[in-house]
């Protein structure tokens, strides 16, 4: 039921309880010490008192007890607002954002019954007004936006991240698709220039060949063998007269017996 708090919390409530308890029991101490100073110091003789002297005790005394309560209450706002600063902090380590309201707090019947109760009647939660005063409003509104938001928030990072996903798998592909096309293209090129080098290859064969078979056909043409029986006889006549000068001029003979060896070595 609301406001129900666990053993653990139990006894942290009764001990902030006994502190500022025993706090206002010394400061009720404190103030009747003024009382009590101004009393001893000022009023402690049989004499009569003028109005005069009665206003200026009364001065001072307003004035001692001002600044008691002043100094208490400024030390519990700030104890407040550290205890309030811890279980901010504690509460934003656990993803929750607290809200206070002010109003309860100044709820002239709450605070009487709060008054009224013990520690161990206040937790225990029974079904008066009191027993909500330890709630924190809207706490489980708020634990449930804080829920739905984070939700949404994970839903869309694991958007984002299989949009990236599927950005970096096309990526990848048209990188693939690329690298394929380069190497379809150089394979192509390739073959290109291997059908250009074959056909080079067989032209020079075809020339060579063309070469040989002209040169087959000029031996074997008539004008070829007619030239060449007509050189033959050439030299033969050649050689003939060669014999008859070397019969007639020896030494004629033999200046053409040189002259046609040296003929011989140039041919």
């Amino acid at each position: 039921m609301p406001g129900r708090v666990s053993q653990h919390h139990q006894e942290e409530l009764s001990k902030f309880l006994k502190f500022f308890r025993s706090r206002l029991k010394t400061h009720l101490e404190n103030v009747e010490a003024d009382f009590e100073d101004t009393r001893s110091d000022r009023l402690s003789s049989e004499e009569v008192y003028s109005q005069k002297d009665i206003q200026e005790a009364i001065k001072s005394l307003c004035f001692a007890v001002k600044a008691n309560i002043r100094s208490e209450l400024q030390d519990t706002i700030n104890m407040m607002a550290l205890l309030l600063r811890q279980i901010f902090v504690e509460a934003e380590d656990s993803d929750l954002a607290l809200g206070l309201d002010i109003a309860m707090v100044e709820d002239k019947e709450l605070l009487e019954r709060v008054e009224q109760l013990s520690v161990s009647e206040w937790v225990r939660g029974d079904s008066s007004g009191a027993a909500q005063i330890g709630t924190l409003p809207k706490i489980n509104a708020k634990v449930n936006a804080d829920a739905e938001a984070k939700d949404k928030l994970e839903k869309r990072l694991q958007r984002e991240q299989e949009q990236h996903e599927e950005e970096i798998r096309a990526a990848r592909l048209t990188s693939k698709q690329e690298v394929g096309a380069l190497e379809v293209a150089h394979a192509k090129e390739l073959r290109k220039l291997q059908r250009k080098l074959e056909q080079a290859t067989e032209r020079v064969e075809e020339l060579e060949r063309q070469v040989d078979d002209g040169r087959q056909h000029i031996a074997q043409t008539s004008q070829f063998q007619s030239m060449k029986r007509m050189v033959t006889t050439k030299n033969q006549q050649l050689q003939d007269l060669r014999r008859r000068l070397q019969r007639y001029e020896p030494n004629h003979a033999d200046d053409d017996s040189e002259t046609k060896n040296a003929d011989e070595d140039d041919d």
